[in-house]
């Protein structure tokens, strides 16, 4: 095992459920009164890389907001930690985010992210979101190693299959709002539920 690549939202950060969790909620908070389908298109629109974030919030009557709107992200407990076990074991990590460049950007400055995780690859940059084929191909493709050389790890099951049909191992990681657990016909490698127990899957891995 040479790389572990890891989810952003529901791993590196608390919430898998970014839309439901934090993006609407958010835009209530600003007033806004947009129905529920329409933000969802935009988010969806925007973390293809199909719009900006500028033009996000002017489709919902704001004002561009990124910097405060990512301020509502929150790390999940033992990233950083764990971040450090995975270097410490000389192993990559790198990041596969459904997400815009402009939003991920901010986040993982924010939380210092950036000194712990060298390649970030996000679905705006990508043109394709998770579960499609395309980024994981992408991520293997930029990383130069074969899929048997690598770790994933997501909150989502769906997202794991694709991994898993190239060659990956997968780890679930349970997090605080998808509450995932493994189907029958996905089973991942290996089903964790905090950094902790990550850090110790990674160990066992490698």
């Amino acid at each position: 095992m040479k790389v572990v690549v890891l989810d952003a939202m529901g791993v590196l950060y608390r919430y898998g459920n970014v839309q439901g969790r934090v993006l609407i909620p958010y835009l209530r908070d600003q007033g806004c009164d947009a129905p529920e389908r329409e933000i969802r298109a935009a988010y969806r629109a925007a973390t293809l890389g199909l719009t900006s974030t500028e033009e996000f919030w002017a489709a919902l009557g704001l004002p561009p907001l990124d910097a405060d709107y990512c301020r509502r992200h929150t790390l999940t407990d033992g990233t950083i930690e764990t971040l450090r076990a995975v270097a410490g074991a000389g192993l990559e990590p790198a990041c596969l985010s459904n997400d815009t460049a402009a939003w991920s950007a901010l986040v993982r400055r924010r939380f210092g992210l950036e000194r712990l995780i060298g390649r970030w690859f996000i679905s705006s940059d990508l043109r394709a979101r998770k579960p499609d084929a395309a980024p994981y191909a992408a991520v293997l493709d930029a990383l130069g190693v074969a899929p048997a050389e690598v770790v994933f790890v997501d909150d989502r099951p769906v997202n794991l299959a694709p991994a898993r049909a190239l060659g990956m191992r997968t780890i679930l990681f349970q997090s605080d709002d998808t509450g995932a657990h493994p189907d029958a016909g996905q089973r991942p490698d290996h089903h964790v539920t905090s950094m902790p127990e990550l850090a110790e899957a990674l160990r066992r891995a490698r």
